[in-house]
């Protein structure tokens, strides 16, 4: 009997040591890691594979400003939901932490029924060990009110979490070697447990292969695309008309990756595509191409939203691919069709004109928020050449209307001396004839040459509109945010595509479905802070290149109002000067930029030249009329030269003069007599004032001492009581001199004059007045007597200006600091004291519109901002506008019942603004 109870109990205590050994051992096997993509169905449209879901979940936390960004919309919202959730449930999996997300996820997507997309998600498992820990992770997040069922499916177990409410779809998962998969569709989820057993992997697939040696290393995530398919999932955003426009394109290419980099500022993916040559594809059409430089920004508007710009290095090779294209969509008969209605119309063939005079580039330009204003623009070997072309077909359609030429021909004047010819086409849908429905809508009733340039648009208007920002340089170019993007981007390409969102908000809206135009309108703010996203294609060997980013800036700035905008080559180096045309009476403008060339302007905003100089301008620019003949010349000094430039910008005689020193301070002319003969002051930092006459002579009679000490103000002449004072003064005594040099006036207390303030006369007191280096007020009598007054603390930079502001026939006081401007009446009393968000950078001027209408000027150049104020520091009607220099108000035209304002900005460009 013992020896049964002995043999029974070591046979029960062998299966035990046998059982529990087993259940060791599937507890320490590990899988041999497996492929995610070979348990991808070989047609599914998405792939997204993160190589760690940690990071990502880390990097999205941390982010402060795309992700965040895209958090107010509802989706996006949820994915971040979803990753906390995946997150949570980890950290509860085991106690120890010893199972993490430092793995890689995949995500797949795919069509079901009419208009479903579901999901696949893929997790590769270590071991049989958090095989079993997940599961039961998973069972204890249900809770005991919903029941994990479980179901077998080729020999592997399937479970179904149960949807919490009807409108949520159940959740299904299994795990299959060493993979976790899961998706809400069981069929996508049993089509993956299949795709593991079989050998057909999609990474096996002709062209995934190849793009997939392709990926990137240490990026965020490596999306692939089915470019068969994936285009009916983009149309379920889209809006009915152009849903099913875009479901039937199925022949884009085939397979494209993008690795993706998601940073605050900017998202970049770039990859490649591989399109089968032998099929008939759209993206062949690159293919052999050689990427070109893309010029076209040049020329194109500023206010330019969408832009997409063909690059062709061949046209020949284009047009017999694009034929192939239309082939094998079975549309070539209809475009046969419409060029051969095109012969019969005008007898030229169209096809051909166009493609022989193509160079480089196509392009097609929408202006900023209208979607009428399509412009196609063509870069052609030869301007007169392709217009000679272009000339064709109107004269043969004129001939069968029984009209001349000048029936379709219309001129747009930019100025007395530009204009540009602009014809009217007779078709109209042109462009999209010729290279497809990418081209829908864009009108070619008018056409227009700039540069070597073919400009077609709808009407005459807007063709105008296109030239004067094209020739004032408001280009596309010129565009700080632009030339800031283009970092991303090569400067060579065989497509390029561009928007700048808040321009082209109402024309990409156009495009989508009535719930996403809801959220988007919803949401404007952040979709404009999503700023610019831009494009490129170019071809690579047998494969495609794809550069695509877009730009996340939270700071949104409006471009400002103008009547014009008129580009320098770089920023400004002092205020705009208006200076008179003596032949028209208008009012031009003379800029200095800070590579010391000087432009002018004419009414309309065009450069009529520019000139390079030795130096920077030293104070003012004046006009004299040396030859007394009402012909005017610009006048003015450098460091080392005294400049006298006529209209056209030649030299006059004996100019440049050299100084007899280098030049502490700016020119000041005199005219004693007001009979043209003028005197040229000038201070030098051999603290000695030197006059020139007109023709750059030095003056004999002038004989001054030599200052005492650096000379640091421009000199100024007043005549009171019939008798000439000249006033200047060095770093600590004021001189107050006659038209020999010879002391005038003594003072009775010298002080330290402020550098940056004149003296101002106050006739009804008969004296000067002036600020000193502390801000002390100090009225300067003709008989020497010095009366001081204290109004505030200042520093030694302020500014000070004496002006009748309440047109009391009394000087008010302003006088600014930092940020500050105070206003006070003689008597001392406070007027007006006005904080501003930065510094101060001028002296404050003074511009009266009208006997009571006087206003005051002030410039915060870092905040690249111009205000004009009143006496009760009220901003005029549209201020504070845009621009960083000090301003010049004036007449463009005579006539015009509103002024003028001209003012330098930081993407250097003169403004010309109305004020009303």
């Amino acid at each position: 009997m013992l020896r049964k109870i002995l043999t029974s109990f070591f046979i029960v205590l062998l299966l035990a040591i046998i059982v529990l050994g087993y259940l060791y051992l599937q507890k320490q096997k590990e899988y041999k890691g497996v492929d995610p993509f070979s348990a991808i169905p070989v047609n599914s449209e998405l792939i997204v594979q993160f190589e760690s879901l940690e990071h990502l979940i880390t990097k999205l936390e941390n982010n402060t400003g795309a992700w965040k960004e895209l958090g107010n919309f509802h989706k996006i919202a949820k994915i971040n939901e979803n990753l906390q959730f995946i997150d949570s449930l980890a950290s509860k999996i085991d106690s120890d932490h010893q199972f993490t997300l430092d793995r890689s996820f995949t995500m797949a997507s795919h069509l079901q029924g009419k208009n479903d997309i579901e999901y696949l998600y893929i997790l590769p498992i270590l071991d049989y060990l958090e095989e079993k820990k997940l599961q039961t992770a998973v069972s204890n997040w249900i809770g005991p009110d919903l029941v994990l069922r479980e179901r077998n499916y080729q020999n592997t177990s399937i479970y179904s979490i149960p949807a919490a409410s009807k409108k949520e779809k159940e959740l299904h998962f299994t795990f299959s070697k060493g993979l976790f998969l899961a998706s809400r569709s069981m069929l996508l989820l049993e089509n993956s447990v299949r795709q593991l057993s079989t050998d057909n992997s999609i990474s096996k697939t002709k062209g995934f292969e190849q793009i997939r040696r392709t990926i990137g290393k240490n990026v965020d995530a490596n999306i692939f695309l089915n470019l068969k398919t994936f285009p009916k999932q983009i149309s379920f955003s889209l809006n009915k008309e152009h849903s099913k426009f875009i479901r039937n394109y199925t022949n884009i290419g085939n397979w494209t990756e993008l690795d993706l980099s998601f940073r605050n500022r900017i998202i970049l993916l770039n990859g490649f595509t591989y399109s089968d040559p032998s099929q008939g594809n759209l993206m062949n059409l690159f293919l052999q191409q050689e990427p070109v430089k893309m010029e076209m920004e040049s020329i194109l508007p500023a206010t330019t939203g969408v832009l997409a710009v063909l690059g062709i290095d061949d046209p020949l090779l284009h047009k017999g691919k694009y034929r192939k294209f239309l082939d094998q969509m079975g549309k070539l008969s209809d475009y046969q069709k419409a060029i051969n209605d095109l012969k019969k119309k005008t007898g030229e063939d169209f096809e051909e004109i166009i493609f022989s005079i193509i160079y480089k580039e196509i392009g097609l330009a929408f202006a900023e928020g209208n979607a009428d204003k399509k412009f196609t623009v063509i870069r052609t070997k030869s301007a007169s050449i392709a217009k000679e072309k272009m000339l064709k077909p109107i004269l043969g359609f004129a001939k069968k209307q029984e009209r001349t030429l000048s029936y379709y021909k219309r001129t747009y004047k930019l100025d007395s001396e530009t204009s540009f010819d602009i014809y009217r086409l007779p078709e109209d849908r042109l462009p999209e004839k010729l290279f497809g429905s990418f081209f829908s809508d864009a009108s070619s009733a008018y056409f227009t040459f700039i540069d070597n340039y073919l400009v077609m648009g709808p009407s005459i208007n807007a063709l105008s509109e296109f030239i004067q920002e094209s020739v004032l340089g408001k280009t596309l170019d010129s565009n700080q945010n632009y030339q800031e993007n283009k970092e991303y981007l090569s400067n060579k390409a065989n497509f390029f595509f561009y928007t700048s969102t808040p321009k082209a908000n109402r024309f990409i809206t156009s495009f989508l479905n009535e719930e996403l135009q809801s959220e988007i309108q919803n949401h404007k703010e952040s979709v404009n802070k999503f700023q610019a996203v831009g494009l490129q294609l170019s071809s690579n060997r047998n494969l495609i290149y794809n550069n695509l980013f877009i730009e996340y800036d939270p700071v949104l700035e409006s471009a400002p109002q103008t009547d014009w905008e008129s580009r320098i080559d770089t920023c400004f180096r002092h205020k705009p000067y208006l200076v008179k045309n003596h032949y028209t009476k208008e009012n031009e403008i003379f800029v200095q930029d800070i590579q010391n060339q000087i432009y002018l302007v004419n009414p309309a905003g065009r450069i009529l030249w520019k000139k390079h100089l030795d130096s920077q301008i030293v104070g003012k620019v004046e006009q004299i009329d040396l030859f007394k003949n009402n012909k005017l010349q610009y006048l003015f000094a450098t460091k080392n030269h005294l400049h006298l430039i006529d209209r056209n910008g030649n030299y006059v005689k004996n100019y440049p003069v050299r100084l007899k020193a280098e030049a502490a301070r700016g020119i000041a002319i005199f005219d004693y007599d007001k009979n043209k003969n003028y005197r040229i002051f000038i201070p030098c930092k051999d603290q000695r004032v030197y006059a020139y006459s007109k023709e750059g002579k030095i003056i004999t009679g002038w004989n001054p001492k030599k200052a005492e000490n650096p000379i640091t103000c421009e000199i100024q002449h007043f005549r009171i009581g019939g008798k000439d004072y000249i006033v200047y003064a060095d770093k600590f005594r004021v001189y107050i001199l006659n038209r020999r040099g010879v002391e005038r006036v003594k003072l009775k207390k010298q002080f330290s004059k402020s550098e940056n303030n004149p003296f101002y006369l106050e006739k009804q007191n008969n004296r000067l007045v002036t600020s000193d280096t502390n801000g002390t007020i100090h009225y300067i009598y003709f008989n020497g007597k010095v009366e001081s007054k204290s109004f505030t603390q200042l520093s030694e930079a302020h500014y000070f200006t004496a002006a009748d502001i309440n047109s009391d026939g009394k000087n008010e006081y302003l006088f600014a600091d930092y940020n500050f401007l105070k206003i006070f009446d003689a008597s001392g009393d406070q007027k007006l004291e006005k904080k501003f968000d930065s510094g101060i950078s001028y002296r404050p001027n003074v511009y009266k519109f009208s006997r009571r209408k006087i206003e005051i000027g002030i410039c915060t150049e870092n905040e690249n901002k111009i205000y004009l104020i009143d006496l009760k520091g009220n901003n005029h009607s549209g201020f504070p506008l845009k621009g960083n220099t000090e301003f010049s108000i004036g007449f463009a035209k005579a006539g015009n019942k509103s002024f003028n304002l001209y003012v330098g900005d930081n993407r250097n460009f003169l403004l010309n603004y109305s004020v009303h």
